[in-house]
């Protein structure tokens, strides 16, 4: 490989500076790197913010997309079409999410019977009841999710994630949180002993509309959980656009999605603290549950994420458990464990026509991806930032359209949230997009790769309930002979619960989405029946599984698991993961990635302009991409004493890890 000085003359270090690009001529356009310029190890992980990456040329590590005949499809559970299989739940029910335990069982929890059905790996056709988690049922409201957690192996414990039973018309109406413990010395149906009450939050009195649901683990114990807007989204005032009549206060986003006071309409992260089965604490903050580093109101203050912060808001009137604003209905939030990059399926608002210059546009379902703490828009815009009208006094009368983009135009409404049914701070920072969104209204702005039926270029409107996906990370050390291939290292599966669609998605280093095919692909492996789908999960084997709800859509909770194996050859030559051999502050080998708050903490911020700082007795550095793939080397010869090498130009917010060798 050639190599190049990456300096000019004049600094007094560049003849020692050898540039490696590992991509000839096609490489990285940016990035942005964070570690400690004194630590004296022999290899250390950091964190690292970078722009994109410019495609890569044919010479780069690329693997090639399988075919569909290279899967096949075992059925674990199949639909019984009755009440008389274990998965079934009569009307618009079901299977609603489920969770995978290190040593094969999945719990799935069902809506409205609140049981949780346990599939034994080696079972035949069936599964086993745990228990009943007591709740309130109806339309949106039940059970709606379940988490083993990350110490199951010894603890056997399981989170839940419902509806408080006490009614509709309950003046104390909640949502819970709870963990049980897994007891199979227990008969089947009393095996969920222990309930701990971990976090409770209000839901709405006589209002059973967006409750969300489902959550997820990371890789250091912290729990993501998705809450609904809590909102009527069929109030005549607000027609199916944004919610945001205040008079009507359940007709009112701006009083929980855009609240930073109000845990509806987040996305949340928590760190449940391991007390033992014979203690209750009472369920709070730092009582059953942490706050992880990382979230909203470490940074929402902050100028250059809320430029219009000011002495009105108060960091007082930001919950700490909210990592996300500004949702709907997020679906299935998924953290991949590498990146702390968080999915979700945001269900949409359900107008069906534009009125782009007045109430704003068709509701959009969305495709969102959390890099960092954010604020998604709702109920002021939709989809791809767009906007709708503002109401600032108690009428049906709408004014300008909110400024979604964050232009400044006085032309515009600024994102002030004024609602009287507000308890949290007053300006929102500029929203961030959808990664992808698309509507079964009138919109031009979809994308037809998420259509029912994959396409490049025809848009093709249908009926839509975005669910989300998890990303794909391929385990070299694994002796399974069904996991997925590498070519899906770093790609999400997403799907589709009414369209009944799948979809590859490819992203770029900074969490944005490629055009075209190189974006998004049609998911269609041998043997994969089309249904509705609430739920699909990588396993410890890398097998997918996949839970269906209904065989399609409204149509009856009818739910059958799958598991979706690959049956092809192993290319490993085509992927070299990053594996340190020697581990900075707060890193293990199994979470060497990017956003590790641990390793935030102990890591100086970059040098001004890009320069990245290497201690004396270090020659090397090493860049990975987020799906691990290494993308280029730095090397110098005199190592005497710490020096900055400059990194490209265009710095901006993609993330990658690097490696600092001797």
């Amino acid at each position: 490989m050639n190599y190049c000085k990456i300096w000019e003359p004049k600094n007094r270090i560049a003849p020692y500076i050898r540039q490696r690009n590992l991509i000839p001529k096609h490489f990285m356009e940016a990035f942005l790197m964070s570690f400690s310029a004194k630590q004296r190890i022999g290899a250390f992980v950091v964190a690292a913010t970078l722009a994109a990456l410019l495609p890569m040329s044919a010479s780069a590590q690329t693997c090639t997309e399988p075919a569909a005949s290279s899967f096949r499809v075992t059925t674990l559970v199949a639909p019984a079409g009755s009440a008389s299989g274990t998965l079934y739940e009569a009307g618009n029910y079901g299977c609603v999410g489920m969770s995978i335990a290190p040593d094969g069982k999945i719990f799935i929890a069902k809506m409205q019977s609140g049981q949780i059905q346990v599939y034994n790996p080696g079972q035949t056709g069936t599964t086993t009841l745990a228990g009943t988690i007591p709740n309130y049922a109806n339309t949106e409201d039940g059970l709606l999710g379940v988490a083993v957690a990350p110490n199951y192996s010894t603890s056997h414990w399981i989170y839940t994630f419902a509806s408080d039973p006490c009614g509709l018309n309950c003046a104390n109406r909640a949502m819970e949180l709870a963990r049980f413990t897994y007891d199979t010395t227990q008969a089947a149906g009393s095996r969920l002993t222990n309930k701990k009450i971990i976090l409770r939050f209000p839901r709405e009195k006589n209002d059973n509309h967006h409750a969300a649901g489902n959550m997820s683990f990371d890789g250091n114990g912290v729990l993501v959980i998705g809450t609904g807007d809590n909102r009527d989204p069929h109030n005549s005032n607000n027609n199916g656009y944004g919610p945001i009549y205040y008079p009507t206060p359940n007709a009112d986003a701006q009083g929980t999605s855009a609240n930073t006071n109000d845990l509806r309409g987040k996305v949340l992260r928590i760190k449940p603290i391991e007390f033992a089965d014979n203690q209750t604490p009472t369920a709070g903050m730092d009582s059953t549950y942490s706050i992880p580093t990382g979230n909203l109101w470490e940074k929402i203050n902050n100028p250059t994420f809320n430029p219009g912060w000011d002495n009105t808001d108060s960091i007082s009137k930001v919950r700490k458990e909210i990592y996300t604003f500004g949702s709907r209905n997020p679906f299935h939030p998924r953290v991949d464990t590498r990146s702390g990059w968080i999915f979700w399926g945001e269900i949409g608002p359900d107008a069906n026509t534009d009125a782009l210059t007045t109430r704003g546009p068709s509701g959009h379902d969305e495709f969102n991806l959390a890099t960092g703490p954010a604020f998604f828009g709702h109920p002021y815009c939709n989809g791809y930032n767009v906007a709708y009208g503002s109401l600032t006094s108690p009428s049906t009368t709408y004014g300008s359209l909110y400024d979604c983009k964050a232009t400044g135009s006085a032309s515009l409404t600024a994102l002030i949230n004024k609602s009287p049914n507000n308890t949290g701070i007053h300006h929102m920072p500029p929203p961030k997009a959808a990664l992808a969104a698309y509507t079964s209204g009138t919109s031009t702005d979809d994308d037809p790769r998420f259509n029912a039926t994959y396409s490049l270029t025809t848009i093709s409107h249908a009926s839509e309930s975005a669910i989300g996906g998890q990303m794909y990370r391929y385990n070299t050390s694994s002796t399974s002979t069904i996991k997925f291939p590498p070519f899906y290292e770093g790609k999400v599966i997403f799907n589709d619960w009414a369209r009944r669609s799948f979809r590859v998605i490819t992203l770029n280093p900074d969490g944005t989405l490629p055009a075209g095919a190189a974006g998004v692909t049609n998911f269609a492996p041998a043997g994969f029946s089309t249904a509705s789908y609430l739920d699909m999960q990588f396993g410890p084997d890398g097998a997918l599984y996949a839970l269906r709800n209904t065989s399609n859509g409204y149509s009856g909770g009818d739910g059958g698991l799958y598991r979706i194996e690959y049956t092809g050859t192993y290319d490993n030559t085509c992927y070299h993961p990053f594996d340190v051999t020697v581990l900075g502050p707060g890193a293990t080998q199994s979470s060497t990635a990017i956003h590790r708050d641990e390793i935030k903490k102990m890591i100086s911020p970059v040098v001004e302009n890009g320069l990245l700082s290497l201690p004396a007795g270090y020659r090397n550095v090493e860049l990975y991409n987020v799906s691990g793939r290494q993308i280029w080397n730095y090397h110098r010869e005199n190592a005497d004493e710490m020096f900055q090498v400059q990194l490209p130009a265009n710095m901006a917010h993609a993330m990658l890890q690097a490696k600092i060798l001797p």
